[in-house]
């Protein structure tokens, strides 16, 4: 019996019996580091990408959702980007360049609910206008920004933007011709008569600036099917399909009312126009939950 303990014995110590599972983050399959990253926030991934060039490829390849991004730049006083996506983190630089090369690592893997920028450096502008790379944000507000910066900006957005909010800041006048031409509002309205959109699709905005509706008509003037005080019907390449801009008014907001609400509306080309829906205000309280607060048929 003792010899046969001991010839197990030599066995067992003979074995090689690999882990079921390595620990170490360097022997991990590539799929499971994506996994573990996708959960990180962002200063848990800027801590990884500075260990190696694998792991920064790897990092910079992983998407991140991001509720809030303030991009302050206002040298020597409020240089630094502050990021809120599960953990609020604030970073801090020396230089228009530092920060620049840190935000296009941000825009890179950023999927932005809301994009703040007040920046009126010039090195900044200088850096950004020459960037290339595309953002992606629902929502954009520039404040402190000058043309040069926002038509900058608008040109690297994706076309899944919802909202532009610009503050002039006491400027007297902005080209707002190129910015319009720049921004998603025209992207919007020509995506839609080039494809086959679907019927009930929306896209509201509002604008301080008047003449935004004869805007519209002149830019679509060979397309018009119909038109009126508050709306406009225009014809897409599908003849299934028109596209219907309406001004919000009523006994509230009227003609001369600021800021102008309107909304873009895909149809069905068999719409008769006793099917419009002439409840603005409905739609105007998605875009301005206060704005009938003293209206007193909301009491």
């Amino acid at each position: 019996m003792s010899f046969d303990i001991d010839k197990l014995a030599e066995k067992t110590e003979n074995l090689s019996i690999d882990p079921v599972y390595d620990t170490n983050w360097c022997d991990m399959p590539t799929e499971i580091k994506r996994e573990c990253i996708g959960k990180m926030e962002i200063n848990e991934r800027l801590s990884l990408r500075c260990t190696a060039k694998a792991e920064r490829s790897l990092v910079d390849s992983q998407k991140i959702n991001i509720r809030r991004c303030d991009i302050h730049g206002t040298p020597p006083f409020t240089q630094y980007v502050s990021l809120t996506s599960g953990i609020e983190s604030t970073h801090r630089f020396r230089s228009a360049n530092e920060q620049f090369k840190f935000m296009k690592y941000i825009w890179k893997v950023g999927v932005f609910e809301n994009l703040y920028i007040s920046l009126c450096q010039l090195a900044f502008k200088e850096e950004f206008i020459d960037y290339s790379g595309k953002i992606s944000a629902k929502s954009i507000e520039f404040d402190y920004c000058d043309e040069e910066m926002i038509l900058a900006v608008l040109k690297n957005t994706e076309n899944n933007i919802k909202s532009i909010t610009m503050n002039a800041q006491g400027r007297r006048t902005y080209p707002f011709d190129e910015i319009l031409a720049t921004s998603q509002v025209v992207v919007k309205i020509d995506f839609w008569i080039d494809k086959s959109s679907k019927i009930g699709s929306i896209f509201q905005f509002s604008t301080e600036i008047d003449g935004s509706f004869a805007e519209f008509l002149e830019h679509f003037a060979d397309r018009i099917v119909s038109e009126s005080e508050k709306r406009v019907r225009i014809s897409t390449k599908n003849p299934d399909r028109h596209i219907l801009l309406e001004r919000g008014l009523d006994d509230v907001v009227q003609v001369h009312y600021f800021p102008q609400y309107f909304r873009l509306l895909v149809i069905s080309a068999n719409m008769n126009e006793s099917e419009y829906d002439d409840n603005c205000k409905q739609w105007i309280l998605k875009m301005e939950p206060e704005f009938y607060v003293d209206d007193p048929d909301n009491h």
